[in-house]
């Protein structure tokens, strides 16, 4: 295999590209994904991290809504509520989504939404850089040159400075790697899987080492990369519902939640349509987890007799406006 040799994990960029404010229009997104389902702990091998991890969720969420106590652990026969309900970013149809306060990756294919996958992201001190990228090159087993900036903070922490790290176990890479075209930033597998969910890398991109096995091949050169940073989502749904999610502005840049609630509400002539009550909780909580705030208008008299309810829908069905059967969701 030829030298890898501008294949690097940590970005000593990040600090300069990332912005200082949230770039750009934010948009109205139109498709919520997700759903509450029930899960049974069958061993005591399952972890409520690498649950969360696996489900695109926050550990915390996850904990507080169990009513879970530290060290939260999970014993055989526990049932575990889990709310994965997401507004899906529409920034591409084709390509790669990551939305930094989110820890999330969302891949599309054709047109269509196909899943998400959990990250780790630059840590505050070193973000990870927001723009339009794209796929620049693919190695299995590959060799991480440790650029000069992270031998310097290994010397000044004490630790063994490597100059270059083979194939392996110890290799940070792990046994995927793609690089984009943001300057030493590539998406890549970790042999620190507990990082995942976490603002841990030096700008890099971490993903569960199975989940990008996975991910790996389905992924071309050339393959459109989409990094934002929008710790506000609001959607409309082709149902007229509309839902809220909020994350934690970890790089904090200059924005205020409200506002920018309030901007999406205005410009898509929503005020009068939304429960405003439910709003600061959902805003201050920041769980990551979607929800219904639309604002439920009192029914009109019927003049005739009314017609016979429609028999209801599943939850779920009404969750994936967009999506068509052969779409892998979560």
């Amino acid at each position: 295999m030829p030298r890898l040799g501008f294949v690097f994990c940590l970005c000593f960029l990040g600090c300069l590209a990332a912005t200082a404010a949230v770039a750009g229009e934010i948009p109205l997104y139109h498709q919520v994904a997700g759903c509450q389902e029930e899960y049974a702990v069958e061993g005591r091998r399952v972890s409520l991290v690498r649950l969360a991890q696996e489900r695109g969720i926050k550990w915390t969420a996850l904990g507080r809504h169990n009513r879970l106590k530290p060290p939260y652990r999970l014993k055989k026969g526990m049932v575990l509520k889990i709310n994965t309900t997401h507004i899906v970013p529409d920034e591409l149809t084709d390509g790669l989504i990551i939305n930094l306060p989110e820890l999330v990756l969302y891949y599309f294919k054709d047109g269509i939404y196909q899943r998400r996958y959990t990250l780790a992201v630059g840590k505050p001190s070193w973000p990870t850089p927001t723009g339009i990228y794209k796929i620049i090159d693919k190695r299995k087993n590959p060799t991480w040159n440790v650029p000069e900036s992270i031998q310097e903070e290994m010397w000044e922490g004490g630790l063994e400075v490597l100059e270059q790290v083979p194939p392996g176990p110890k290799n940070p890479l792990g046994k995927f790697f793609m690089l984009t075209s943001a300057e030493g930033v590539g998406i890549h597998a970790t042999n620190r899987p507990s990082s995942v969910g976490y603002y841990a890398s030096h700008g890099c991109i971490r993903m569960l080492p199975n989940e990008i096995a996975k991910l790996f091949p389905q992924v071309a050169l050339g393959t459109p990369v989409k990094i934002i940073y929008r710790p506000v989502k609001m959607a409309l749904t082709p149902q007229g519902r509309i839902f809220l999610e909020a994350h934690p502005n970890v790089y904090r840049k200059e924005m205020d939640y409200m506002d920018v609630v309030m901007d999406l509400a205005e410009k898509n002539h929503l005020v009068g349509r939304i429960n405003w009550k439910l709003v600061p909780k959902i805003l201050k909580a920041k769980e990551g987890i979607a929800q219904d705030i639309t604002r439920e208008l009192p029914a009109d008299k019927p003049a005739t007799a009314a017609a016979p309810a429609p028999a209801p829908r599943h939850q779920e069905s009404s969750l994936f406006p967009l999506q068509r059967k052969e779409a892998k969701l979560e």
